[in-house]
């Protein structure tokens, strides 16, 4: 088997987060079950048909296998034109979809002894490995917390908002929720620790981070969005005192092979 190697896999559960995004679960046979064990933060590539030949996009996992889940996959439409939209209408149950084996190094390794805080700082669509990354790190590591901002032109693109209320529900204290939206309109259905109006600034990251966590060395910052935000939100929490060492991130252009992340 080479690196590239395309399986089919049956999508066994489809759903849409919101209008625009769409998740899937495949069904992963018991032979393939080895092929197929990932890590939160990882991606999977999966072939599309489109203009008379066969394309290779990346899509982030949005599942956690400590929280175990079947590998999953959320993806977001720009129109209905868009690759995304042909990805779309493949991911129904009971439909096949040649996937290639989870890649990718995006991610901090989890220790069950760790007592520590995580920061994941998403824009959009972006949130899909980092949803993936706080279930486990909510497992894996029982002492240690989660503080999630997410960014979004408005509520009702925020991806995953039920699952997020309901673990956030489960774990109390463990799961920080800070929203920022450039429009509140519909702003109040969202269940949240903070709702923030306008874009990720250093204003906003600010109030949202306790100066305690930031001047804790063992904190770790994760950021997944397009690569404008990524590039200001690393600058702006190193100029709060997060060390560079401790931030790892993954944007919009991130390349895989010839694929892009959507």
């Amino acid at each position: 088997m080479t690196s590239d190697e395309f399986f089919p896999l049956v999508v066994e559960r489809a759903w849409d987060t919101t209008p625009r995004a769409r998740a899937a679960a495949f069904h992963i046979p018991e032979w393939l079950r080895e092929t197929f064990a990932y890590r939160a933060g990882q991606y999977i590539k999966v072939q599309v048909d489109g203009n008379g030949s066969t394309e290779e996009h990346a899509y982030s996992l949005c599942s956690s296998l400590e929280a175990g889940e079947p590998l999953t996959i959320a993806v977001k439409r720009s129109d209905a034109s868009s690759v995304a939209a042909r990805v779309q209408a493949m991911l129904y149950a009971g439909n096949t979809v040649m996937v290639c084996p989870p890649k990718g190094t995006f991610g901090i390794h989890l220790d069950p002894s760790h007592n520590r805080t995580i920061v994941l700082v998403a824009g959009g669509s972006g949130v899909t490995p980092l949803w993936a990354i706080a279930k486990s790190v909510l497992v894996v590591e029982p002492l240690s917390r989660v503080l999630l901002v997410y960014a979004n032109a408005s509520a009702d693109e925020v991806m995953f908002a039920r699952e997020l209320e309901r673990l956030r529900s489960e774990v109390a204290e463990r799961l920080v929720i800070a929203h920022v939206l450039e429009s509140l309109v519909g702003a109040e259905v969202l269940t949240a620790d903070a709702v923030h109006h306008g874009r990720i600034t250093v204003e906003t990251l600010s109030h949202t981070i306790a100066p305690a966590i930031i001047a804790d060395s063992s904190t770790e910052y994760l950021l997944c969005g397009p690569g404008g935000m990524i590039d200001a939100v690393s600058e702006n929490l190193q100029l709060m005192g997060a060390s560079a060492e401790h931030i790892h991130f993954e944007s919009f252009s991130s390349t895989a092979s010839t694929s892009t992340f959507e």
